[in-house]
Parts: structure tokens; sequence; C-alpha cells
């Protein structure tokens, strides 16, 4: 059996996924309404993780993903902290789907992301032609550098 999951952050992107839940298959782009992407989800590592808030008349885009449903455990250790909560979702085409999106509740400021977790972002919006006001979004976030990364 397999179950529809709605990404926006880091597991847009096929190579990240593909790592985490072998047999995720895109079905392909979607957007909740009335929420926006932002990164006030702290980190562990002192770096902000994306999260979607309630923002009436906005969109929020990401990948709706189909997964078997028996690996939801551990897809769910790769996102600490965040609830994981039914949502609809509707696909580029105008349809609706019932899906599982992961959020983090709890009222956070924005924290600034690392470029390599924005970098999985901007790959996945790519690879699933998102549309380019996404982009245009991504590519005006500010990043920190790095963990090990020079500083010149």
């Amino acid at each position: 059996m397999r179950e529809l999951y709605f990404a926006y952050g880091s597991n847009l992107s096929r190579r990240r996924l593909a790592a985490r839940i072998p047999g995720a298959r895109a079905v392909g782009a979607g957007h909740l309404d009335d929420y926006r992407l932002v990164f006030n989800k702290p980190s562990l590592d002192g770096s902000g993780k994306a999260n979607l808030v309630p923002a009436p008349n906005q969109r929020a885009w990401g990948v709706i993903w189909s997964i078997p449903a028996d690996t939801w455990p551990a897809l769910d250790g790769f996102e600490p902290g965040y609830a994981r909560t039914p949502c609809r979702v509707r696909d580029e085409n105008g349809q609706w789907h019932s899906a599982q999106v992961y959020l983090w509740l709890a009222r956070s400021p924005e924290q600034l992301p690392f470029a390599s977790y924005l970098h999985h972002i901007r790959e996945g919006a790519l690879e699933h032609a998102l549309p380019a006001s996404f982009l245009e979004q991504i590519d005006r976030v500010r990043t920190r550098p790095d963990p090990g990364a020079e500083s010149h």
C-alpha cells in the first residue's frame, strides 16, 4: 500500500528523498493554499530548516510523493521535531489529494539555513519544474556558511 507525502524542504530533491525512502515516486508538483514557506524550525546544528506557516491568500509549493505506507517510521526519523499532519494538497492540474506534511508547530523566529540545505530545495524545485516565483523566493533566502566551509 502507498500513501502521499507533500514535501517542501530538502525532500523536494529526488536524490535526497531516494536516499531516505528508496521506494518514493514523484506524483508531481503541488501546493497548499493559505500557507507560506519560512525557515523557522531550529536545528541542532544551529541552522534554520524549512517550515510552512498559515498565510492567507498565499501558496506554498512543493512535491507530492507516493511512498510505501510502511516507510513512515523511517521518514519520521529524518524529521525530528516536526508533526506529521494530514493535509489537502492540490496538484498542478487542480486535482485535490489527501497527503501528510511535516510541520513545525512551535512559534519560532526565522533562522538562516545552510547553503547546502537550500541547494537540495533548489535542486528539487528545478527537477519538478516548480514555478519561477518559487525559485526566485529560494534565491532570495540568506544562508549561513556550511560547517567546515572556509571563510575568506
